[in-house]
């Protein structure tokens, strides 16, 4: 009877549990039906609503029911007390630490740098990570440089050459100009621009950028005549406008006088130093399939324009004068009986120069740009898959120093000693002559000649851009193209004043003469000036 009436009292259990809705419970584990049960069947879904509506034995996301919202719990990366790096309410207050946004979805920051793009299917099989579009955390590059410039400002003939009885005379009926008004280019210019750079904090907002570009010393040399056209012809002279006789000439050669060999010559260099702080402004988010980038910079710029033209000439006397000597006899006949050779000569520097002697007149215009100042410019980078572009804006703003330096001078030497030598009684070679020098070419003279300088503000624009292809994870080569302005320089053939005294000349026949008229000083004639071209680079990321 007691075994009849614990099966009675078991069947009742049972039967309430199913009528409640409640699942049996296995034995040391948990209800039937879910994992981990004792494996028996779990009873039908149903049964009568618990508070809020859903069945007690109701799993989410089943039979019809919405999974309840996945809300994570915000990230801590204020200090204790102020998780979210907030602030005070209100303003009051110095903050308690650093300002952080708002985190994003899931509790995280909402500018964490874009993963990189996995690649679906290509290099390395499906899901593998090429690193295209990520933000790296340090780079630097290398860039071959292919560049122009404006070419070298000449505002008046430096050298020209005609017939004998013309004398290299601008205008005369034979006269030719061998450098003419206007520009010495120096076609391309190579050069190397280094670049390196990270970002300092782990987000990848804040970091620091040092470029430096310099371009090699270009020239344009032009030689003409030579000391082995003995007789001198044609002529070659260099054109003046003379402050005393108006338009006129320095004839350097000459059948009267002998050969020159003349060169004239400019060169140039640049180079540039920069370093910058890097504030990323904008990142794509993560997963985009074109990642885009924006960064401000700011720093200091060093950068340093350096050029010369120079003209100078070689001249060597060695032309002589025959003359006849005649006698005369009785009645009156006239008889030849020999001739003299009188050397060639000319005044130099006050004293008297003749054959055999050479000669050197040179002038030279030396000019340094350097500015110094502050810079500002944005940086754009945009990657989709293995292409990449990019472009860069900048200006800086500060002080260009110039310094301009001019230097003349005029030499002769006379092997025999006999040119110069000063004349007591008679002339006795090789006592106190020989050899002499003077401060002043031609057009470099006692006007002009000296270091001068000079400051004023001034800035450079600057633009670049480049398209390149990802050659590697991290390593990418790119296509190039710069301009650099420069509005306000001191260039070398702005100085070159035409307008000279012939009594300042040392190689002139009127340098000393009296009352002559001092040449006025032109110096710091201002002019612009640009450098830019192509370039070819390699960038490697990290």
């Amino acid at each position: 009877m007691r075994k009849g009436l614990l099966g009675s009292i078991a069947a009742l259990v049972a039967g309430a549990g199913a009528a409640w809705g409640q699942p049996p419970v296995a034995p040391g584990g948990p209800p039937v039906g879910f994992p981990g049960g004792s494996g028996a069947p779990a009873p039908p879904l149903g049964g009568p609503p618990t508070f809020g509506g859903f069945p007690g034995n109701a799993i989410p996301g089943n039979a019809g029911f919405a999974p309840a919202p996945l809300v994570m719990p915000p990230g801590n990366f204020g200090p204790p007390g102020d998780p979210l790096g907030l602030g005070p309410v209100g303003g009051f207050g110095p903050p308690p630490g650093p300002m952080y946004p708002m985190p994003g979805p899931s509790g995280v920051q909402s500018f964490q740098p874009a993963p990189p793009m996995p690649n679906a299917g290509g290099w390395g099989g499906p899901g593998e990570n090429l690193g295209y579009g990520a933000a790296p955390q340090w780079w630097v590059d290398s860039e071959y440089l292919l560049w122009f410039t404006k070419g070298q400002p000449v505002l008046h003939p430096l050298l020209t050459t005609s017939a004998p009885v013309d004398m290299g005379v601008l205008g005369a009926a034979s006269t030719t100009t061998l450098v003419d008004r206007g520009s010495l280019g120096y076609n391309v210019i190579s050069g190397l621009r280094m670049t390196a750079g990270f970002f300092g904090d782990a987000d990848r907002r804040f970091g620091f950028n040092m470029t430096g570009f310099f371009t090699e010393r270009r020239s344009n040399i032009q030689n003409f005549g030579g000391l082995g056209n003995v007789a001198g012809v044609p002529i070659l002279a260099r054109p003046i406008v003379d402050a005393n006789l108006a338009t006129s000439t320095i004839v350097l050669s000459g059948p009267d006088f002998g050969p020159a060999s003349v060169q004239v010559g400019t060169n140039t260099s640049t180079y540039s130093i920069e370093p910058s702080a890097v504030w990323n402004l904008y990142r794509s988010g993560p997963g985009s399939r074109m990642v885009w980038s924006l960064d401000f910079m700011a720093g200091y710029r060093f950068f340093q324009l350096k050029e010369e033209l120079w003209i100078s000439s070689y001249t060597a006397l060695n032309g002589t004068t025959v003359l006849p000597i005649f006698q005369t006899g009785p009645f009156g006949v006239i008889t030849l009986v020999g001739s003299q050779s009188n050397p060639a000569q000319a005044n130099f520097g006050g004293v008297i120069a003749q054959t055999p002697c050479f000669l050197d007149v040179r002038d030279r215009f030396k000019a340094t740009n350097q500015f110094n100042g502050l810079g500002f410019g944005l940086r754009s980078e945009a990657r989709y898959g293995m292409v990449t572009a990019s472009a860069n804006a900048k200006i800086s703003v500060g002080n260009m120093h110039q310094r301009l330096e001019i230097f003349g001078g005029s030499a002769f030497y006379d092997p025999t000693g006999v040119s110069g030598a000063q004349v007591i009684n008679a002339l006795v070679p090789g006592v106190g002559g020989g050899r002499g020098a003077s401060y002043g070419g031609v057009l470099a003279s006692g006007a002009n000649i000296g270091t001068f300088d000079s400051d004023r503000f001034s800035f450079l624009p600057e633009f670049g851009a480049t398209v390149g292809i990802a050659l590697t994870k991290g390593l990418t080569g790119y296509l190039g193209m710069n301009f650099l302005y420069m509005p306000d320089v001191i260039r070398p053939g702005n100085q070159a004043n035409p307008t000279v005294s012939s009594a300042a000349i040392p190689f002139g026949s009127n340098f000393g003469a009296p009352g002559g008229i001092r040449a006025e000083r032109m110096l710091f004639d201002q002019s612009d000036c640009w450098l830019g071209g192509i370039s070819l680079g390699l960038q490697l990321r990290y």
